[in-house]
């Protein structure tokens, strides 16, 4: 489990800085596409929320307690709210909220799973 959660918090990372990027380029500045303001900001949110959860995993990545899970759990899910709002203005936004509830959902009930095991 722990270097599984070093690499999604390095590919958490990686797509937060997407996120903000193509946000900032594609929604408030129009560069790449049609402007989208309402799009630009929550792909900038949402890239906020996958840049804590990648940091709290790679902080936390050896931690035997649920603190970390549980705060990227919620992040995730605020992640995974943001994203299907904003799939309404960038069909994108839809396969990013999906990866949120992907990881956060994931990752909190493995550790429960191995934390009952123990």
């Amino acid at each position: 489990m722990r270097i599984t959660k070093l690499v999604t918090g390095i590919l958490l990372i990686m797509l937060s800085v997407w996120l903000l990027v193509e946000g900032l380029m594609n929604g408030i500045l129009g560069v790449w596409a049609a402007r989208n303001i309402a799009s630009g900001v929550l792909e900038i949110i949402l890239g906020g929320l996958f840049m804590g959860a990648g940091i709290v995993y790679i902080c936390l990545e050896n931690d035997p307690f649920m603190g970390g899970d549980i705060t990227c759990f919620i992040l995730l899910i605020i992640g995974a709210i943001v994203g299907f709002v904003g799939c309404f203005f960038n069909r994108w936004m839809f396969l990013y909220a999906v990866i949120s509830l992907i990881v956060g959902i994931g990752f909190f009930v493995w550790h429960r799973r191995i934390g009952e095991e123990v």
